[in-house]
């Protein structure tokens, strides 16, 4: 799993310090089922921003807003150590 965000976001300062993730994902057609991943995440710099112009062409279907000048933008890539699976 990967995702996106900048240096200036309190979300990339606190994954720096603590890697340490828990993500949930659910299903909204089954809302009684989700997926739970433990695991770390490693930041590695998108020099050319190109995850986010990838998921915005993939789930919007055109380019993503440019970001300001000087940002830094880093990939986001969850390792999973524990994957749990809820379902009624």
């Amino acid at each position: 799993m990967l995702f996106s965000v900048t240096t200036d976001k309190q979300k990339a300062r606190n994954l720096a310090r603590d890697p340490r993730v828990a993500l949930t994902v659910f299903d909204i057609e089954s809302p009684y089922e989700s997926v739970e991943i433990r695991g770390t995440v490693e930041l590695i710099e998108d020099t050319a921003s190109q995850l986010p112009k990838q998921l915005s062409h993939r789930y919007l279907g055109g380019d993503p807003p440019a970001d300001p000048d000087g940002t830094v933008r880093l990939i986001a890539r969850v390792i999973p150590e524990k994957v749990h699976r809820f379902s009624a």
